[in-house]
């Protein structure tokens, strides 16, 4: 892997870090606290972005032409190229619309359900993702 490839790839693995750090740095609230909600997902797609930058030598700007911010299409496309995520799979694709259409980040014009991020729900599918991207890539753990 040229140099360039590989400083894209640890740049993306240590932004998921930062923002996974910031998501839990913050406190729980109910109803849903958005600026963590974002942090949550935002360090999804980043840690997914990794993992394809990787497995299929994308730059960053093809990453973002392919992508965008659409979680199922990341989560699907590193369940191809070998992340074996089973579960976590469908669980976190469950967070796609909440990101995709910016919910954490603008006022919500309607009511709409919306899922849940805690400890018991998500979070866990979350760290596993972290740790199969951690280990296909040569990263140690998640701190």
């Amino acid at each position: 892997m040229n140099a360039p490839q590989t400083i894209l790839i640890d740049d993306f693995v240590k932004l998921a870090q930062q923002y996974w750090q910031a998501y839990n740095a913050l406190p729980e609230a109910q109803p849903p606290s958005w600026p963590r909600y974002f942090l949550f997902c935002h360090s999804l797609e980043l840690i997914l972005k990794a993992y394809l930058a990787a497995s299929r030598r994308l730059s960053q700007q093809q990453l973002k032409d392919i992508y965008r911010h659409d979680l199922g299409a990341l989560l699907t496309d590193a369940e191809s190229d070998g992340l074996c995520l089973g579960q976590a799979k469908a669980n976190l694709q469950v967070l796609t619309n909440a990101h995709t259409q910016f919910w954490p980040r603008y006022p919500m014009e309607r009511a709409v359900p919306v899922a849940i991020i805690n400890r018991d729900q998500f979070e866990p599918d979350a760290k596993k993702l972290f740790s199969l991207v951690f280990a296909a890539l040569g990263y140690g753990t998640l701190a």
